[in-house]
């Protein structure tokens, strides 16, 4: 892999480290991430919820806060329809315990992935209807739906959509359609998650009903409460953790690690997490989040709703445990997804920029990480189906650089539906209609980007000596977190190291001690033990902060990330 040190300018970054009282160190990293100014980096480097914008800058905003007021003043029943993955597993929690503490009549509904799919549904809508809904307010979906809420408006259902979705061309015919990507939006930020999008609407009408002194500020639930729930669904989704996804997220974590919610208490548990552990970033992603998305993936996400909204303990372990086992056979059909999938690719003579694979015996819960896993072993976008019955369902994921809904957009005609993002989306199609698609996707691959996508450049934030490696390095490289998309954990690069000592160890993982001009380091390489026979005797290497904290001691370490002779 190719490294590329990022150098900036350094009568620059010395005057902005002076100006904010920080390394040069730190503060050409802040310049690298597009922060020449002491302002934009005290803000980065001091997130606070003092700085979220006026939620009525989201479109449409204030027509939703009125015809929920509208169903309150009323006692109408109201239906907050989400979505089976944790953004929109947080999202209808949060909607649904705010609205409920405001004293409304309200009603959830999640679509099960493998039976309905994804989104608002005309049956769903009509079942809805017969039991007495009035409104219905989407989290984390609806702004492609535009049969559901004409026939929502026919059964005398009003509908508000709050998602954060790619805008098809024609809006469905809703009350109102917050969603920040709208063109009319003067919200500051446009890749907020669903459940951004669902906290800024209840903070919203929480400012209204204040206001207007419909209840007493005392009575109003504080929107701090849901700062976890907002954390979880915000990193889950994998939006860019800047700008105000970063103060969400920074205050969010102070909720995650000390939770007041049952629910979220049990996750920790359950995911080995230390009740006393400071959770991070990497922690949702890798820990909590996938427990929370398993359900959903492969059965009915009902439990892991319910764990959110618990207020029993002992229901919330239990609860918790369920999500437990369902996550631990997840990974083991997405193994073996990969698996199969794998074995086509090296079976395939036919050299291919875009993957597109079908199979009658996948699992659709799991398609979408083992796309984004193939996605990241052959460095192409990549898209798996599960066929029956003539139809064939899955999800894709892409490369950086490369927009998958722009190129299922211009396939659409060849699709009977698709949604998503530019790294990720869900498709349906008659499949027959696959050997087609994969034709056209490869031709707009080649037309785009060209024959092959180019691995990406190991991004290092400076190179630095040995002696340099110490514990106050790490914890000001750590004012940078949380880490995450759009704001990568820093890698230093350390060169012309002496390698004493390497070995494998656990599965796969290469532990180095190194050494420079008098100094050692001990390190540790995850998933690297097939540099071994390849070492010599001095190596140059990226690496990373590493901090382990282990009944309640916290250690300062670092850990190789690439190593080049």
């Amino acid at each position: 892999m190719e490294w590329t040190i990022e150098q900036a300018d350094p009568e620059i970054a010395s005057k902005l480290a002076h100006e904010l009282d920080i390394s040069p160190l730190l503060a050409s990293i802040l310049i690298s991430r597009g922060m020449n100014e002491s302002k934009e980096g005290s803000a980065f480097l001091h997130p606070s919820l003092k700085d979220l914008p006026d939620p009525y800058l989201l479109p449409d905003l204030d027509k939703a806060v009125e015809r929920l007021l509208q169903a309150l003043g009323k006692g109408e029943l109201i239906t907050i329809y989400g979505d089976y993955d944790a953004d929109g597993l947080t999202s209808t929690a949060l909607l649904a315990d705010f609205l409920q503490k405001l004293g409304a009549n309200v009603h959830t509904y999640i679509p099960h992935r493998l039976d309905e799919g994804y989104g608002l549904h005309i049956k769903s809508v009509e079942a809805l209807a017969e039991k007495g809904a009035r409104l219905i307010v989407t989290v984390d979906c609806g702004v492609s739906d535009y049969e559901p809420v004409n026939r929502a408006k026919e059964l005398g259902l009003d509908v508000i959509i709050t998602d954060h979705h790619r805008l098809p061309d024609y809006l469905p015919n809703a009350s109102a359609i917050v969603n920040p990507k709208r063109r009319d939006s003067r919200f500051p930020q446009a890749d907020l998650a669903g459940v951004g999008v669902a906290f800024f609407l209840a903070g919203g009408l929480r400012k209204t009903i204040r206001d207007k002194g419909l209840i007493s500020a005392a009575g109003l639930p504080e929107l701090t409460s849901y700062l976890g729930l907002v954390t979880l669904g915000t990193v889950a989704d994998m939006v860019p953790l800047t700008r105000i996804n970063r103060i969400l997220v920074s205050e969010g974590l102070k909720h995650l690690s000390d939770p007041v919610w049952p629910g979220l208490a049990a996750l920790k548990q359950v995911s080995d997490l230390n009740p006393n552990h400071l959770v991070t970033a990497r922690d949702v992603g890798f820990r909590l989040a996938p427990r929370l998305n398993a359900t959903g993936r492969l059965d009915s996400p009902k439990p892991g709703l319910d764990l959110l909204l618990t207020r029993d303990p002992d229901r919330a372990q239990d609860l918790a445990a369920i999500l437990d086992e369902h996550n631990t056979k997840r990974k083991q059909l997405q193994e073996q997804v990969v698996r199969q999938a794998r074995d086509i690719l090296d079976d395939t003579s036919d050299a291919c920029n875009f993957i597109v694979l079908a199979h009658k015996g996948w699992h659709r819960g799991v398609l979408g990480i083992a796309a984004s896993k193939l996605s990241e072993i052959y460095h192409k976008p990549a898209i798996l189906l599960s066929v029956k019955d003539g139809l064939a369902l899955g999800s894709g994921r892409s490369v950086e650089g490369f927009s998958l809904y722009e190129a299922l957009n211009q396939c659409q005609t060849m699709l009977e539906h698709f949604g998503g993002h530019d790294q990720a989306a869900g498709l349906g199609l008659a499949e027959e209609n696959i050997p087609e698609l994969a034709l056209a996707l490869g031709e707009i691959a080649v037309r785009e980007i060209g024959e092959e996508f180019e691995q990406p450049a190991l991004r290092v934030a400076a190179e630095v000596g040995l002696e340099e490696l110490n514990q106050g390095l790490i914890l000001q490289l750590m004012r940078l977190a949380p880490f995450g998309m759009g704001n990568p954990e820093p890698i230093l690069a350390v060169s012309k190291l002496k390698v004493l000592s390497c070995s494998i160890v656990g599965q796969n993982h290469l532990k180095l001690r190194l050494k420079r001009k008098g100094r050692i380091l001990d390190t540790i390489g995850f998933g690297l033990g097939d540099l071994l026979p390849d070492l010599g005797p001095r190596i140059s290497a990226a690496i990373r902060p590493l901090i382990s904290i282990y009944r309640g001691q916290t250690t300062y370490g670092w850990q190789v990330i690439d190593i080049k002779k």
